[in-house]
């Protein structure tokens, strides 16, 4: 038979191991929940640039492979353009906190030229990638690199004593006129973009 204070004994052990339990779930959960944390943290650090926070190179690269599948099953043309900051580097000299500014105030004035269809890209330093949809013609992709052109043209949003301007050059290929896959449409856009 049980003595009341054997009772008491057992109870107090069953307690403990019910808060032991507790707090070894706990831990549990919350070392799964910094797991994923850590994880979307890693794919996004891997797909997405850490300045602008637009799709780095390698994010980029799939969205041109996945392009060119939709353009040879539909027999369209697409065009990929070069936006070079010609200036960038000048910016950084002066600090490290100015260039991002500067970068995210070009990335900001793309973003407000291109279509919502359209994917914008930062993919070097002073690099920006537009891949415009395959349903654009050329007239219509001179309208919008005169209007970048032009937003570019306004002084950069930036809190600095020093005297900055934006400097660009523009440079596109079309698929598949001038490449028909990925590295080679980004090159020689980048080519005709210093030209």
């Amino acid at each position: 038979m049980i003595t009341g204070e054997l009772l008491q004994y057992i109870m107090s052990g069953v307690i403990f191991l019910l808060f032991i339990s507790i707090y070894f779930n706990f831990k549990f959960f919350n070392s799964l929940k910094k797991y994923k944390l850590n994880e979307n943290q890693l794919i996004r650090g891997a797909y997405f640039n850490p300045i602008t926070d637009l799709p780095n190179r390698a994010n980029i690269e799939l969205v041109i492979s996945e392009q060119i599948d939709r353009a040879l099953r539909h027999n369209q043309t697409f065009l990929v353009s070069i936006i070079k900051v010609l200036n960038y580097y000048d910016v950084k000299l002066h600090s490290e906190e100015l260039a991002a500014e500067y970068i995210v105030d070009a990335s900001d004035r793309l973003l407000s030229c291109v279509r919502d269809e359209d994917i914008v890209g930062h993919i070097t330093e002073d690099g920006f990638i537009i891949v415009f949809n395959e349903y654009l013609d050329e007239e219509n992709y001179d309208i919008i690199i005169t209007r970048i052109k032009e937003r570019f043209l306004q002084t950069p949003n930036l809190d600095t004593k020093y005297q900055i301007e934006f400097k660009i050059s523009c440079g596109h290929t079309k698929y598949p006129d001038d490449g028909t896959d990925v590295k080679l449409l980004i090159e020689r856009a980048t080519q005709n973009a210093l030209k």
